[in-house]
């Protein structure tokens, strides 16, 4: 994993909320307390792709313990600053 500051994991994990749920989200409408079921498509099938493309993108592997109840973008956003950090 290359260090990488706080913005920039921001800006990615942004960048996957904004290309898992295009349909439904943009820059204008993204917000990082927004919870799971304020999504129309985050589905089981729609959180697995959030932490697949979040341990490709970040080189990380999330245990399904730590992800299972996350329900919010500011939420991963605190799993993958603990495991880069």
């Amino acid at each position: 994993m290359l260090f990488m500051d706080t913005s920039q994991v921001d800006e990615q994990l942004k960048a996957i909320f904004l290309d898992v749920f295009q349909a439904e989200l943009s820059e204008i409408t993204f917000d990082w307390e927004k919870q799971q079921n304020d999504y129309e498509n985050w589905d089981s099938f729609g959180h697995l792709r959030i932490v697949s493309e979040i341990e490709e993108k970040f080189g990380i592997k999330l245990d399904i313990d730590d992800v299972i109840y996350i329900t919010s973008a500011s939420g991963f956003l605190k799993i993958i600053k603990d495991k880069i950090n």
